[in-house]
């Protein structure tokens, strides 16, 4: 079997922030072009036989939060586990992976968000100045006022407070879209049962490199606080070609305060990159295929980090990609799709709560995450936000097919039986590989279940004992 296969490069649909501001406005005519032409791409990307995903553009403010939170996400990975754990208590956050198990591929540190039901997006947005019919977001001013939020020393003590201000602006994003599907397919059910709950779970996940892994072995073993240093200088033995680099002001702080990770802006292409990026991994993948359970799961665009060598520390290097290749893989029909957006972006991706909740009429997102190919050194950060629907919610099967996975399963296995194409075969077979993976919706889902009932049975038949993608 390949290693390897060929992916489609998707590039996902976007919509400003002001696309989505203009529908909640009274002023806004039912027939205005412009609000049609939001409601179509909503009807289209997130409906049966779209992608599920959609990307929003121009958000003013949460851009720079973006910046400065998802490099802590690193930090806490590589460091002791008493001192993690006291930072993650003082600021409201726990982990939801084992972080003792040192060839972990993720780390994962959550927060239960709590909406107060005023959407201060809106507000945010109304009061952003509009220029040459463009935008001045207002995170520019933010990040151009000499404040003291362009200061990466102090990120760390304000962890909780960044997980806590993008979380929530987030949720308002993932509210605003529900509300455009609910008005593309009617019910109204979508935002009332996210706002009817609340409260969302948000999580700072690091995607390990190699580099990472290796790093926290060779901790766990030693008892020398500056053990970063020794690893640090060989990371060349992992075939990592050495880059022009230059150290910025904001170095990032180890436990005893010696720099450990620098970011670097480099808009530079990074050509090995870019030519490998629609060539994905079918067995390295830092997330297995699965389904978000939820309603809509709204994402920051990923940051990639470099690991290169320093004369005294590890500094980890900002890759952007220019090409803007996420590593987010997404199987729709019999392809598999390299997901692409632009780095300031946030992706919406559908779950399967609002598959159901609108008996089938939008289209919740089967995807992974891969790892890059032959580079051993380089980590994906990324904030993730989920909502959904109250506890007391009852999912109806009524009007929902619940053997779409199955019909799927059953169309491939013929396919490949009767097909006589080879290449249309391997497509298929390789379906057929990620079908098995995936816990069929039939056996978790009967009607009158609760949504927490349904997500403990989902949970259990993806990673429980005997689970599916219970080593994972």
């Amino acid at each position: 079997m390949a290693k390897t296969a060929a992916a489609t490069v998707l590039d996902i649909a976007e919509l400003s922030i002001s696309d989505l501001a203009l529908l909640q406005s009274p002023e806004t005519p039912a027939d205005d072009s412009r609000r049609r032409r939001v409601l179509d791409t909503v009807a289209t990307e997130l409906g049966r036989g779209g992608s599920g995903l959609l990307a929003i553009a121009e958000v003013p403010r949460v851009g720079a939060l973006r910046r400065r939170l998802l490099p802590l996400s690193r930090r806490l990975a590589l460091m002791d586990y008493p001192t993690r754990s006291q930072i993650l208590k003082n600021h409201g956050l726990a982990s939801d992976v084992p972080l003792k198990k040192p060839d972990r591929s993720v780390s994962s540190f959550a927060k239960l968000l709590r909406h107060s039901g005023k959407l201060s997006l809106l507000e945010l947005v109304n009061n952003t100045h509009s220029i040459n019919h463009g935008f001045v977001c207002l995170e520019k001013i933010y990040d151009c006022d000499g404040s003291d939020e362009s200061n990466c020393d102090d990120d760390m003590v304000n962890l909780g407070e960044l997980v806590n201000e993008l979380g929530l602006y987030m949720m308002e994003l993932g509210i605003l879209i529900a509300r455009a599907c609910d008005i593309v397919i009617g019910g109204g059910q979508l935002e009332q049962s996210i706002t009817d709950f609340g409260t969302a779970k948000a999580r700072l996940i690091h995607y390990h490199s190699e580099l990472d892994n290796i790093i926290i072995r060779e901790k766990e073993n030693s008892t020398k606080k500056c053990l970063l240093k020794k690893v640090a200088v060989k990371p060349y033995q992992l075939g990592y070609q050495r880059r022009s680099r230059s150290l910025c002001s904001c170095c990032i702080k180890s436990e005893d305060m010696t720099p450990v990770v620098a970011i670097k802006d480099n808009s530079s292409r990074d050509t090995s990159v870019q030519g490998q990026a629609a060539e994905i991994s079918r067995l390295n993948l830092w997330q297995e295929w699965h389904y978000d359970f939820g309603i809509l799961t709204v994402l920051t665009a990923p940051l990639f980090l470099s690991a290169s060598e320093g004369e005294k520390c590890l500094i980890n290097q900002e890759y952007h990609h220019s090409n803007g290749h996420t590593h987010l893989q997404l199987c729709n029909g019999r392809k598999i799709f390299s997901v692409r957006c632009s780095p300031e972006s946030f992706i919406v991706q559908v779950g399967e709560a609002a598959d159901i909740l609108s008996s089938g009429k939008l289209n919740s997102t089967l995807h992974s995450v891969s790892r890059p190919l032959s580079f051993t050194d380089i980590s994906r950060e990324t904030f993730v936000v989920f909502l959904q629907p109250s506890w007391d919610k009852t999912l109806s099967c009524s009007g929902y097919c619940l053997d779409t996975e199955e019909q799927s399963s059953h169309n491939i296995e013929t396919s490949i039986i009767s097909n006589g194409s080879a290449g249309s075969c391997d497509e298929d077979v390789r379906m057929q590989e990620i079908l098995e993976k995936i816990p069929p919706l039939s056996s978790r889902l009967r009607e009158g279940m609760t949504f927490p009932e349904f997500s403990r049975q989902t949970t259990k038949q993806y990673y429980g004992g005997g689970g599916i993608q219970q080593n994972n």
